[in-house]
C-alpha cells in the first residue's frame, strides 16, 4: 500500500539524518497543482546527502547500501540489523537494496532526486523513469 512506500521514504531520510549535530528535519509534500506538472510526492530532509556516485548506486536494482563492495560506496560497513519494533519506522527492507526503488516505483512513474553533500559545494540530480529503471 502507499502507506509502506510512504514510510520506506521516511525510513530513507531518518537514516540519512540519525547523524544530524543539530536538528533533524524531514518534510512530505504532495503536490497536485498540475500547473507546476503532474502530481508528485517530495520527500526532503536535511541530512549529509549523496555524491553523483552514490546516487547513481541508488539507481541500481537490489544493491544494497549495506552490501556494496568495490566501485561502490558505502559507508555502513558496521551496519547491525535492526531489533524488529511493531509499528516502527526502523525497518531495514533497504538491506536487500529494494525498498528506495520499489517506494518511489509504487508511488509514481519516476523520480528526481536532488542532493547536495554536506561537506560539498556540488549538487547532484539523478533523474529515473520506471520505464528505463
Amino acid at each position: 500500500p502507499a502507506a509502506f512506500a510512504l514510510a520506506e521514504l521516511i525510513d530513507n531520510s531518518l537514516s540519512a539524518t540519525c547523524r544530524n549535530a543539530g536538528v533533524r528535519s524531514i518534510q512530505i509534500k504532495l503536490l497536485f497543482d498540475e500547473s507546476q506538472g503532474k502530481p508528485a510526492v517530495a520527500v526532503m530532509d536535511n541530512g549529509r546527502g549523496m555524491t553523483s556516485k552514490q546516487l547513481n548506486n541508488w539507481a541500481v536494482y537490489r544493491l544494497s547500501k549495506f552490501t556494496r563492495q568495490g566501485d561502490f560506496e558505502s559507508d555502513h560497513s558496521s551496519y547491525v540489523r535492526p531489533v524488529p519494533v511493531p509499528r516502527s519506522l526502523n525497518s531495514d527492507i533497504s538491506y536487500f537494496g529494494v525498498g528506495g526503488k520499489q517506494a518511489v516505483f509504487f508511488v509514481g512513474q519516476s523520480a528526481r532526486m536532488i542532493s547536495k553533500p554536506a561537506e560539498s559545494q556540488d549538487v547532484h540530480e539523478l533523474v529515473l523513469s520506471k520505464e528505463d529503471f
